[in-house]
């Protein structure tokens, strides 16, 4: 897997992630944090080293179960978030919130590709000769509120809690296929029609200021070849 990224600002400011890509290609972390920046730092370390020690089958502790339910590909990503939200929670937010952390982390191994995710962002698919479809939702509160112009607002966040609510799945990749990967308020529309397919990030980058130019968003691109 290869990431392209960019970010578009506004007079409405949205935090840049951290990005993490394994050299071959096997696993994307992105990560943004709502508060001190070392901390997505912190909790992107941490989902690294656990998915790394898993996948080379050395003998990892962890206080959190695998799931029979999913595969182990799922189960490392997962896990990687979990121990990564306890850090945060124990070491910096048990007492007082300093900061919230949404974050990502996609697996590749062979044609399948997991991921596990808390918050942004919107992890979508665009297949060969098929149309634009989600595949997991980081959704943004401001988007609520659609008559005002708001600041973006996390719905979702790492180490706030002893707990946190972890999106994840896997789904079948070929050659051509491409993960869009959006962190914003809004979609524009025109991605979901016929002639999106195939679209680059200057394209899709495009379409999103057209749709509404004073909100700011990250748009990321994953070749999966």
């Amino acid at each position: 897997m290869k990431l392209q990224e960019r970010s578009y600002s506004t007079k409405i400011l949205r935090p840049k992630p951290l990005i993490y890509q394994e050299d071959d290609g096997s696993l994307i972390v992105i990560a943004t944090s709502w508060g001190q920046p070392e901390h997505a730092q912190r909790a992107l370390d941490e989902v690294v080293k656990y998915v790394r020690a898993a996948q080379s089958d050395v003998e990892v502790t962890s206080p959190f179960e695998f799931l029979s339910c999913l595969t182990d590909e799922i189960n490392y990503v997962r896990t990687g978030i979990l121990i990564a939200n306890d850090l945060l929670y124990r070491g910096e937010n048990k007492m007082e919130y300093f900061s919230g952390v949404e974050i990502l982390a996609i697996f590749k191994r062979g044609s399948q590709i997991a991921w596990a995710q808390v918050g942004a962002p919107t992890l979508m698919i665009q297949r060969k000769n098929r149309g634009l479809q989600a595949l997991s939702i980081g959704t943004d509160l401001s988007s609520e509120f659609p008559d005002q112009n708001l600041p973006p607002l996390p719905s979702q966040l790492l180490g706030l809690e002893p707990t946190c609510y972890i999106q994840c799945g896997h789904t079948h990749v070929v050659e051509g296929d491409q993960l869009v990967l959006l962190a914003s308020s809004n979609v524009a529309t025109s991605l979901w029609s016929k002639d999106s397919q195939d679209a680059d990030l200057s394209t899709i980058t495009t379409r999103m200021i057209q749709d509404d130019p004073e909100a700011p968003f990250w748009l990321g691109l994953v070749s999966v070849d």
